[in-house]
C-alpha cells in the first residue's frame, strides 16, 4: 500500500488505482468491454438516454510521471476529434482510465453499471498485447472506450 501523493499522479491503495488531481483523490474506473481491443462508440454517439450516464465517466488526462507498479504498464491514447474530451487519455495495460467527479478515494467504488473499478486484478487480467491485437471493425473512433 502506498500513501497518496501530493502532486497530480496515479497511485495504488488496497489493490485499486486512484488519481490525485488538483488536490483531490479520485477512484479510477475502466470500461471492461474493450477487452480484446474492441473499439466502443464514443459517449456522444450513445443513445440520448445514456449520454448523461456515460459522460459522468471522465477520461483521465495523461499524468506526467506515472507510477511504477509491478504488472502495470502506463501509456496514453489520443482522443482526437472527441466532441466531449479532446485530449490525451491515460491508459493502463491498454485500458483507458476514467474517474467520476465526486467519487473520492475510500468511497464505495462498485458502480451498478458498465464501468468497473480499476483494480490491479482487473488490469492484469488482460495484457496490453491482447488489447492491441483486437480487430477494430471500423468503429466510430480510433480509440478504445467511450
Amino acid at each position: 500500500m502506498t500513501e497518496a501523493p501530493q502532486k497530480d499522479s496515479i497511485y495504488e491503495k488496497n489493490g485499486q488505482l486512484y488519481a490525485r488531481r488538483q488536490g483531490k483523490d479520485l477512484a479510477l474506473f475502466v470500461f471492461p468491454l474493450v477487452k480484446g481491443g474492441q473499439s466502443v462508440a464514443a459517449g456522444y454517439d450513445w443513445s440520448d438516454y445514456l449520454q448523461s450516464f456515460v459522460k459522468q465517466y471522465v477520461p483521465l488526462q495523461t499524468v506526467t510521471d506515472p507510477p511504477t507498479i509491478q504488472g502495470l504498464t502506463f501509456s496514453q491514447q489520443t482522443r482526437t476529434g472527441d466532441q466531449w474530451f479532446n485530449y490525451s487519455q491515460q491508459t493502463c495495460n491498454g485500458y483507458p482510465l476514467y474517474y467520476v467527479e465526486g467519487v473520492p478515494q475510500g468511497a464505495k467504488t462498485e458502480q451498478p453499471a458498465l464501468f468497473q473499478p480499476a483494480t490491479i486484478a482487473q488490469l492484469t487480467n488482460s495484457t496490453s498485447a491482447e488489447l492491441e491485437s483486437g480487430d477494430d471493425e471500423g468503429g466510430p473512433t480510433s480509440y478504445l472506450g467511450p
